[in-house]
C-alpha cells in the first residue's frame, strides 16, 4: 500500500517534470521564433523608417533653411535701406556744403568789389542747348531787367534776354550769335564771339592780325560796350590753329565756367539802376 503510494507521487513528480520541461523548451523556442521575427520585421520596417525620418529631417531643415532666409532677406532689406537713406544725407549734407561755399565766395566778392548784385537759381537748362540759354528763379517782381549783366562768380557767363513775372531768360556768351567786345592782357583789341559747336567754344577775333596772341593769355570785355564794363573776366586762350595766312589763323577761347553743374549766377544791377531804385 505504502509502495502504490509512492509510486504514485513519483508519477505525478515525473509528469510535472515533463511538463515543465516542455513548457521550457516551448519558451525557449518561442523566445527565438519571436527574436527571429523581430528581427526580420525589423530589417523590412527599418529602412522605412529611416527613410521617413530623413523626410521628416530634411522638410524640418527646409522649413528653418527658409525661415533664416527670409530672416536674411528681410535684414539685408533693413540695411540697404539704411544705407540708401545714409547717402542721401550725405549727398544732401554734401551739396549744402558746396552751396554753402558758393554764397560765402560770392558774398566776399560782392563786398570786395562793392558790387550791387542779386543772387539767383538757375532752375532749368535744356540739354539740347546748354549753352545757348538758361532759366533762373528771378523776374519782373524782383527788379530784373533785359540786358542785365549775368556772372557765374567773376567770369562773365551771359545777359538777360528775356524777363517775365518770375523768371528770366539768360543768353549765354557761348551761344552762336554772342559777340563781346573784348581785350587780351598784352592789350589785343578783339571780339569774343559764340559758336554753333554745341560744346561751349569761344574763338577771339583780333581786331588786326599782327597781334601776337599767346595760349594762357586772359580775355576781358574791353569796355567798348553800352552793356559791358572793362574789366569782366571772359576765358583764356586755349589753342592758337595757324593756316599759313594771319588772315585764317583760329583763336580758341576757353570759358572756366562749369555750365554743367551751374546753379547759382550774379545779376549787376547797374550804377543807374541802383541809383533809380532810390
Amino acid at each position: 500500500m505504502l509502495r502504490k503510494k509512492r509510486d504514485k507521487k513519483w508519477s505525478i513528480k515525473k509528469r510535472m517534470g515533463i511538463i515543465l520541461f516542455i513548457l521550457i523548451l516551448i519558451f525557449v523556442l518561442f523566445s527565438k521564433a519571436v527574436n527571429f521575427g523581430v528581427d526580420i520585421v525589423s530589417h523590412i520596417v527599418f529602412p522605412i523608417q529611416r527613410r521617413v525620418y530623413q523626410i521628416g529631417n530634411f522638410f524640418k531643415e527646409t522649413s528653418e533653411a527658409v525661415v533664416s532666409y527670409k530672416s536674411i532677406l528681410e535684414e539685408n532689406r533693413n540695411l540697404k535701406n539704411e544705407q540708401v537713406k545714409y547717402d542721401i544725407v550725405v549727398a544732401y549734407n554734401k551739396e549744402l556744403d558746396q552751396e554753402n561755399e558758393r554764397l560765402r565766395e560770392i558774398l566776399k566778392m560782392k563786398e570786395e568789389k562793392k558790387l550791387n548784385i542779386k543772387v539767383a537759381k538757375v532752375n532749368f537748362r535744356n540739354p539740347s542747348n546748354l549753352y545757348e540759354r538758361f532759366y533762373i528763379n528771378l523776374g519782373k517782381k524782383d527788379e530784373i531787367k533785359k540786358n542785365y549783366i549775368v556772372l557765374a562768380g567773376e567770369n562773365l557767363i551771359g545777359k538777360i534776354g528775356k524777363v517775365y513775372d518770375d523768371y528770366s531768360i539768360v543768353d549765354m556768351i557761348t551761344g552762336e550769335n554772342y559777340t563781346v567786345s573784348s581785350l587780351t592782357e598784352s592789350g589785343a583789341l578783339g571780339i569774343v564771339r559764340g559758336s554753333n559747336e554745341g560744346d561751349g567754344t569761344l574763338y577771339f577775333e583780333a581786331n588786326t592780325f599782327q597781334e601776337n596772341i599767346e595760349v594762357g593769355e586772359k580775355v576781358y570785355t574791353s569796355g567798348i560796350s553800352e552793356i559791358y564794363p572793362k574789366g569782366i573776366y571772359l576765358g583764356k586762350i586755349s589753342e592758337v590753329i595757324e593756316s599759313g595766312t594771319e588772315i585764317l589763323k583760329s583763336i580758341k577761347l576757353e570759358s572756366e565756367v562749369d555750365v554743367i553743374n551751374l546753379a547759382e549766377v550774379l545779376i549787376l544791377i547797374p550804377v543807374e539802376a541802383k541809383g533809380n531804385k532810390k
